[in-house]
Parts: C-alpha cells; structure tokens; sequence
C-alpha cells in the first residue's frame, strides 16, 4: 500500500468512527484538543495525525488506535519501515491499554 493510499485509508476509518460515535468534527475536536480545522483537514486526507493525536482521537472515538489503521495483515510487508515501524507502536500501546482497561 503506497503512503498517498494508507493516508487516505486512515482518513476515512477516522471519519467513520466520528460518524459511528454520532460525534461532529467540532465536538471531536473540543474532545481531543485540537482545532476543527485539524479534525476537518484530518477527514480530507490532506493532514496526517501523528501517533500521539492518532491515539486521542481513538479514544475519544472509543475505539483502539488499531482500529483507525488500515487492515495491514497482507499490506505490511509493503509498508516503508518508517511506517511499520510507527504502526508497531500504535499496535502495542493499543494492546497495552486494553491489557489495562482488563480488555486483554
């Protein structure tokens, strides 16, 4: 999966969420700290979240920061290792918090 496609991707699980959690991009944005024009920018495919922010808005979303990525089981050997690299660690705190939450 090229970055343009996985951006892309991510953009829309975000909206869906927002959309499945009845939330607007105004609330989402007050709810995570950011600014709307963020959220919208976000949705549009032309701002992509880091992992910090990726990780606010899953759980403002309640969802698992996993669940915002695209499904990578036959696209990660694809993947740049920058990107691999950045969705293990989005991977294993999502684990991490559901072991916490004693989801696990």
């Amino acid at each position: 999966m090229e970055e343009k496609a996985f951006n892309a991707e991510v953009s829309r699980l975000i909206r869906e969420a927002r959309k499945q959690a009845g939330l607007t991009q105004e609330l989402l944005a007050r709810r995570t700290g950011m600014s709307r024009g963020s959220i919208t920018n976000i949705e549009a495919g032309t701002q992509t979240p880091p992992l910090y922010r990726l990780a606010r808005i899953a759980a403002v979303l309640n969802v698992q920061p996993a669940d915002l990525l695209p499904h990578l089981r036959e696209e990660a050997s694809g993947l740049p290792a920058r990107y691999a690299d950045d969705v293990a660690s989005v991977w294993s705190a999502a684990i991490k918090l559901k072991d916490a939450d004693g989801q696990g």
